[in-house]
């Protein structure tokens, strides 16, 4: 195993543009948001910044919710490259994409680029940056997420993007149940991607335990591996494992080739200070 830590820059529609008391100020496209995130020990750099946040996601005592500025949109567009998505400040502190992965979009597009007709599995999907990214270089991507809500966001995203409706098969399905149904008709993949929650329940009330669930889901992963597979990714955020928790088990299951893990980061704008935003592991053949 190798440990390979991964820092990301802005680009046109992102900047991370400071941090402090345990918030990040962020750019999205045309709006600027300002949330809580638990890594962010230190004081703010800038504080006038922060007076130009258009969404502000609070925590009060009858639960948490956005406060948006006067004229401020609840969803709005948010482009990388051909990828292009709706967010939104309708939910949780979240608003729909995780830049911090913008990396792996574009190792998924050159894996696409050179191999048209690869078959990409997307486990725990959320909005699909990584499956329309699929998508666009030529891969036949599945999509699993088990909200109805983020599958309709999917297909709008797909849309957005330039892509038909049928382009991506989207399941709104328990992942485990539908990994075990995908293995009973011998379908396999080139390119499997997972970004498991710490908890999460199913369509149907299934629980999900990181804890408990997680050594499952990765046993299978050997049964749903192609012979020319390339590529499998295992996402973490706020589970409280630590990134080389992620490729020992990773390394466990993984056929012949190199595991790479590390912490992912997003290099704050006109500064050198790196935020960490969660940690991966990574099958490379």
């Amino acid at each position: 195993m190798k440990r390979e830590d991964v820092v990301i820059k802005s680009w046109e529609d992102y900047e991370l543009l400071d941090s402090g008391e345990g918030r990040k100020l962020e750019r999205f496209g045309s709006i600027i948001t300002d949330r809580p995130d638990p890594q962010v020990l230190w004081g703010k750099s800038n504080t006038n910044l922060w007076l130009n946040a258009e969404a502000q996601f609070l925590w009060v005592q009858k639960g948490e919710r956005w406060k948006l500025g006067k004229g401020a949109p609840e969803t709005w567009s948010f482009s990388y490259k051909n990828i292009t998505l709706e967010l939104s400040c309708k939910g949780f502190k979240h608003v729909g994409v995780f830049p911090e992965h913008s990396y792996q979009w574009d190792e998924i597009i050159s894996i696409g680029k050179k191999n048209p007709g690869a078959r990409m599995l997307n486990l725990f999907g959320y909005t699909g940056a990584a499956s329309i990214a699929g998508a666009l270089s030529g891969i036949l991507v599945t999509h699993i997420d088990a909200s109805k809500t983020t599958i309709a966001t999917v297909k709008e995203n797909m849309k957005l993007s330039g892509l038909a409706d049928t382009t991506i098969r989207t399941v709104c399905e328990d992942t485990l149940k539908y990994v075990k149904r995908l293995i009973q008709r011998g379908e396999q993949f080139e390119v499997i991607v997972m970004d498991p929650p710490a908890f999460g329940r199913g369509p149907k009330g299934e629980v999900w335990k990181i804890e408990e669930s997680l050594g499952e889901l990765l046993s299978l992963i050997p049964e749903l591996l192609s012979p020319k597979a390339s590529l499998v990714i295992l996402n973490g955020y706020a589970s409280g494992y630590s990134a080389r928790t992620f490729g020992e088990l990773l390394a466990g299951v993984a056929p012949r080739g190199q595991v790479f893990y590390g912490d992912i980061g997003i290099e704050e704008k006109d500064s050198n200070r790196v935020l960490t935003t969660g940690i991966y592991a990574k099958w490379k053949k």
